[in-house]
């Protein structure tokens, strides 16, 4: 049996609104980056582009937060895009085309006995991402150490796989 090589993440895709929801997924992403040199894409999905009267005023605040953002990761190269449409398809379609090697997102899940635990756009992305995929839950305690993965005695049936 060959024995596999875990990739090093070089770029992480945060989905995110930077809602109050979003912040421990914001966190922790932020620590993530920094911890493995990884630059950071910050993807935000505007569902509707154009029309609305206070998007001047949520794009002012989006890119204060943004700034904010970066002012925390000193060294952790950090890129914006902001784009329109489904949230699950578009953070799909990044993540590819962006040759993103993690996505990190917030869950929070509001609708659905079937979204209950992660939330649609958390659990298309699951779903559907071609990278790994991150959820982290908006209570989540963002203060604790990062820590390497201990698969202990799983690690030999996740080989054979």
């Amino acid at each position: 049996m060959s024995e596999r090589t875990t990739e090093p993440i070089r770029r992480i895709l945060l989905a995110t609104d930077f809602s109050p929801p979003a912040n421990a997924a914001v966190e922790y992403a932020e620590r993530l980056a920094a911890c493995t040199g990884a630059s950071l894409l910050v993807l935000t999905i505007r569902q509707r582009l154009g029309s609305d009267p206070t998007s001047d005023e949520s794009d002012d605040q989006m890119q204060r937060m943004f700034e904010e953002m970066c002012a925390r990761v000193p060294g952790v190269p950090v890129e914006q895009l902001v784009l329109g449409g489904s949230p699950g398809e578009v953070i799909c379609w990044v993540a590819q085309e962006k040759a993103c090697d993690q996505i990190v997102m917030g869950t929070h899940g509001r609708t659905g006995i079937l979204n209950l635990l992660m939330g649609s756009t958390a659990e298309y992305v699951v779903r559907h991402a071609r990278c790994p995929v991150l959820t982290v839950p908006s209570r989540s305690n963002t203060e604790e150490p990062l820590k390497e993965p201990n698969f202990g005695n799983a690690m030999p049936r996740i080989q054979a796989l």
